[in-house]
C-alpha cells in the first residue's frame, strides 16, 4: 500500500467530505511552495478515480492507496482516461515534447513557459464532453492554478460555475489571496501546513538514503517544513555552505580567505547546485543571525539584508557575474559581525 507522509489533517477532512456525500466539486491546496500539496492531489485523483462511491469502502482518515492497481499504473502512464494533470509546457517544441512524454517535471525552470494558456484549459472541454469511462468520478489536477494566464483564468471560472457532472477540481495554489475571489468563492480552500522535523527527516531519508547526518539536519532546516524545498539542495553539501557563511558572520572574514574561496569553489560550472543553494540560503541565514542577535536589529543589519536578498534573486535571471555574486553577497554577511560588536 503507498503510504503519504504527513498531512494527516487535510486527508481527514478532504476524507469525512467525502464519506458523507458532501465532496465539494473544486478544492484549492492552499501552502508554501514544495510543501507536498501537488503529491496530496495526485493522491486523492487516485482515490476517487479507484473509488468513485462511499458505500464499498471502510471508513478511514487516510486514503489507502495501492501503487500496483489499475488506476495507478494508469496514472503513471499518463493514460488514465478520466483523469487530465494541467501544467505549465515547454518554451520549444523539444521541450513541450518531453513535457508531455516525461512530465514537466523534467525540465529546468528556464525551459517552461510563463503561464498556463487559455488554450490549455480549452483543452479539458474533450474530458467534460463525454462520461467517466472508467470511474465514477473525473478528476481534473492543475499544478499551479496560480500560473494560469488571465484569460484561461477567466475560462477555468466558467467551468467551475457550471461544474461539469462527476467533475472534481483541484487546484493547487503557492498564494491563493492572488486568486479571483470569484474563483476562490467557488472552492472549498484546504491548507496545508509545514511538516514536522521528524516527517521531513523521514521524507529526505526516503528520497536520499546516503545523507549523513549533518547534511540531512541541514537539509531539515532550510526545507522549513517543506520537503520540495529541502530536495533543490540535497547534491549541494549544505552543511559545509551553512558553516562557512555563519563562520563569515562570526568572524567578519576581514582577510577574505573565506569569502575568496566559497567565489573560487561555487564559480565552477559543476558547482552550479551548491551556486544555486547559496544564492537561496545567503539572506535567510542573514535573517536568522539578525534575529539570533537579540534586541533590536539596526537599519544597516536590515539594508544589508535587503541588499542581500535583492542580489541572490536577480544574480540567475541577469546571469551576473558568479564570482562577483558570491563575494558581495561574502562582505554583506560579513558586516554583521562587526555589527555585532559592542559600541
Amino acid at each position: 500500500m503507498m503510504s503519504y507522509l504527513g498531512h494527516e489533517k487535510a486527508q481527514r477532512i478532504f476524507r469525512q467530505s467525502f464519506d458523507k456525500g458532501t465532496l465539494h466539486h473544486a478544492w484549492i491546496l492552499a501552502g508554501p511552495k514544495g510543501i507536498g500539496k501537488a503529491g496530496f492531489a495526485k493522491q486523492a485523483a487516485q482515490f476517487l478515480l479507484e473509488h468513485g462511491s462511499s458505500s464499498h469502502i471502510a471508513k478511514s482518515a487516510g486514503f489507502g492507496l495501492d501503487d500496483q492497481s489499475q488506476g495507478a499504473k494508469l496514472l503513471a502512464a499518463r493514460s488514465h482516461p478520466d483523469f487530465r494533470l494541467v501544467q505549465r509546457g515547454g518554451k520549444t517544441d523539444k521541450e513541450e515534447r518531453k513535457a508531455l512524454e516525461q512530465g514537466p517535471e523534467v525540465l529546468e525552470e528556464h525551459e517552461l513557459k510563463r503561464n498556463i494558456s487559455i488554450a490549455q484549459i480549452r483543452s479539458l472541454q474533450s474530458l467534460f464532453a463525454t462520461q467517466a469511462s472508467i470511474s465514477t468520478y473525473r478528476v481534473v489536477v492543475i499544478d499551479a492554478i496560480d500560473d494560469l494566464e488571465r484569460n484561461a483564468a477567466n475560462a477555468l471560472l466558467k467551468n467551475l460555475e457550471e461544474p461539469p457532472k462527476d467533475t472534481i477540481f483541484l487546484l493547487v495554489s503557492h498564494a491563493p489571496e492572488r486568486l479571483l475571489p470569484t474563483i476562490r468563492s467557488r472552492c472549498q480552500i484546504l491548507r496545508f501546513d509545514p511538516l514536522s522535523d521528524e516527517q521531513m527527516r523521514e521524507i529526505l531519508s526516503r528520497a536520499a538514503p546516503g545523507l549523513d547526518e549533518a547534511n540531512l539536519q541541514a537539509l531539515i532546516a532550510a526545507g522549513e517544513g517543506s520537503p520540495g524545498r529541502s530536495l533543490q539542495y540535497v547534491d549541494a553539501e549544505l552543511a559545509e555552505l551553512e558553516s562557512l557563511a555563519r563562520d563569515i558572520m562570526r568572524t567578519g572574514d576581514r582577510n577574505n580567505q573565506i569569502k575568496s574561496d566559497l567565489a573560487r569553489k561555487l564559480s565552477l560550472k559543476a558547482a552550479t547546485p551548491r551556486y544555486q543553494a547559496f544564492l537561496a540560503r545567503a539572506p535567510s541565514l542573514m535573517a536568522q543571525h539578525i534575529k539570533s542577535s537579540g534586541g533590536k536589529p539596526n537599519l544597516r543589519a536590515i539594508e544589508d539584508w535587503r541588499e542581500a536578498s535583492e542580489l541572490a534573486a536577480m544574480a540567475s535571471p541577469k546571469a551576473l557575474d558568479s564570482q562577483a555574486v558570491i563575494f558581495r553577497l561574502g562582505s554583506l554577511m560579513g558586516s554583521l559581525a562587526q555589527q555585532d560588536e559592542p559600541a
